[in-house]
C-alpha cells in the first residue's frame, strides 16, 4: 500500500509493451526516439526514461536543455535531442554534453559556432523545417541562404532535419499532411544536393508511426502513443479498420485516498459559489485533490472518480487542494480508502481521454498538467 495520500503509478509492463508495439511498426530501420518532454507527458521523466532505456531505447526527445542534461547524466551514450528553444547562454553546456539542438536561426547558429570553436568541439544541430504548422522552423524559401552560410560553420554538424505535422491525426482528410510531407521531402533533397548528409531525418509523430510508414525516415518521434493513449479517436478507428497490429495500453494510473466521509440532507449546497445543491440525502467523500494537483477545475460537477468499483460524481466546484464526490452508491466506505482518478477499478475505467472529453480539451493536456511534485511509483502489474 502506498504511504502517500495522492500518487501516480507507472506500469512498467504497459510501457514496455507500447515500446515493443510501436517499434514493430517501424519501416526501413528507422531509429526509435521516445519523446519525454513535459515530464514525460506527466508520467515522470526519470521513471519513463529509465524504463525505456532498460527496454533498449537509446534516443530521447525533450523540450528544454535542463531535461536534456538530466538524461545525459543518466545515460551518457544516448542521443538526446532538445526540441524547444535553447538560450544562447546554455550553448556551452549543450556542446560540452553533446546535446543535439533543434535550430532554425542563422544568428543563433553563429553563436553556437563560436561556442563550439571555443571548446574545440562539435555542435550537433537538427534543422527544423517549417512546412505548415507555423511554429518554430526554417522556411523552405530561406533554405538556400542557410545552406550557403552553413559552410562557414566548421564546428557545426547538421545531424538531423525535421518537421512537424499540423493535422496528421485527422485521417478523414490527409491532403494537408501529404502537402507537408512533400514539402519536407523536397527540402531534404535540397539539403542532400548541397552536400549535407544528415543522419537523422524525422517527421513521424505517433499517428504517422502507426498509419503512415512512408513518413518514418531514419528516426521517428513517439509521443502520446508511447504512454498508451491514442493521438485521436479517428486515428484509433482508422488503425482498427485497416487491421494494423497496434495494441496500446495506458501506462498511468492516478490514485488518492478519502479524507472524510459525511452525510448531508437534501437541499444542501456544495463547495465554493454553491453552484450545486444535492436533491436528496447524500453521503459525500472529501478527496484531497484539486486543481493544484492537476485535476482541472472545468471538471466541477462533471467529473467522476472510482471508489471500490463504483462511479462517484464530482459535486460542486473543485477547490485548489480538495474536491467532494457523491459516494452514496458505495456500500462500505471509510476515510483512507483508495480512490481512482485515472485508471481502472472493477469493471469501470476512467481514462485520460474520458477526462479530456469532459474538460473539453485533449488527453495531452490532462496528462501534461499532472503536478510534477506528485510522487510517481513504478509498478509491474500483469496487463489484462
Amino acid at each position: 500500500m502506498s504511504r502517500h495520500r495522492t500518487w501516480i503509478e507507472i506500469n512498467e509492463r504497459a510501457l514496455q509493451q507500447n515500446i515493443n508495439t510501436l517499434q514493430g511498426l517501424l519501416s526501413g530501420g528507422a531509429r526509435f526516439c521516445a519523446i519525454v518532454k513535459a515530464n514525460a507527458y506527466g508520467h515522470g521523466l526519470k521513471e519513463v526514461t529509465h524504463i525505456a532505456a532498460r527496454q533498449g531505447v537509446d534516443a530521447f526527445g525533450v523540450d528544454t536543455i535542463e531535461d536534456a542534461l538530466l538524461i545525459r547524466s543518466w545515460l551518457p551514450s544516448a542521443l538526446v535531442l532538445t526540441l524547444g528553444y535553447v538560450l544562447p547562454e546554455q550553448y556551452e553546456e549543450a556542446v560540452h554534453e553533446r546535446i543535439h539542438l533543434t535550430m532554425y536561426d542563422l544568428d543563433a547558429l553563429r553563436l553556437l559556432e563560436e561556442e563550439a570553436k571555443k571548446q574545440a568541439g562539435t555542435a550537433f544541430v537538427h534543422l527544423k523545417i517549417e512546412t505548415g504548422t507555423q511554429r518554430q522552423g526554417l522556411s523552405e524559401f530561406d533554405l538556400k541562404r542557410y545552406l550557403q552560410s552553413l559552410s562557414t560553420f566548421p564546428h557545426i554538424q547538421i545531424a538531423g532535419v525535421s518537421t512537424h505535422f499540423a493535422n496528421i491525426e485527422d485521417t478523414s482528410d490527409t491532403s494537408f499532411a501529404t502537402l507537408q510531407f512533400h514539402r519536407f521531402q523536397k527540402t531534404v533533397e535540397q539539403i542532400q544536393t548541397a552536400g549535407i548528409q544528415p543522419e537523422h531525418i524525422h517527421c513521424a509523430c505517433s499517428a504517422a508511426i502507426i498509419l503512415y510508414p512512408s513518413t518514418h525516415g531514419s528516426l521517428v518521434r513517439a509521443g502520446i502513443s508511447l504512454y498508451g493513449v491514442w493521438p485521436s479517436e479517428i486515428t484509433e478507428t482508422t488503425t482498427r479498420r485497416h487491421g494494423i497490429a497496434c495494441d496500446l495500453r495506458p501506462v498511468l494510473s492516478w490514485k488518492t485516498r478519502i479524507a472524510q466521509v459525511r452525510s448531508i440532507p437534501a437541499g444542501t449546497p456544495i463547495s465554493y459559489g454553491m453552484t450545486e445543491t444535492v436533491s436528496k440525502p447524500t453521503r459525500i467523500a472529501v478527496i484531497p485533490v484539486g486543481y493544484w494537483d492537476g485535476y482541472d477545475r472545468s471538471l466541477s460537477s462533471v467529473g467522476e472518480v472510482l471508489i471500490a468499483g463504483n462511479r462517484c460524481k464530482v459535486l460542486g466546484r473543485i477547490c485548489m487542494n480538495m474536491m467532494m464526490v457523491d459516494a452514496s452508491s458505495v456500500p462500505h466506505i471509510e476515510p483512507g480508502q483508495e480512490v481512482i482518478l485515472i485508471g481502472r477499478s472493477g469493471r469501470h475505467e476512467i481514462s485520460a481521454s474520458v477526462l479530456a472529453k469532459q474538460a473539453k480539451t485533449v488527453p495531452y493536456e490532462v496528462l501534461a498538467r499532472l503536478n510534477p511534485l506528485l510522487p510517481r511509483q513504478v509498478i509491474s502489474e500483469t496487463i489484462v
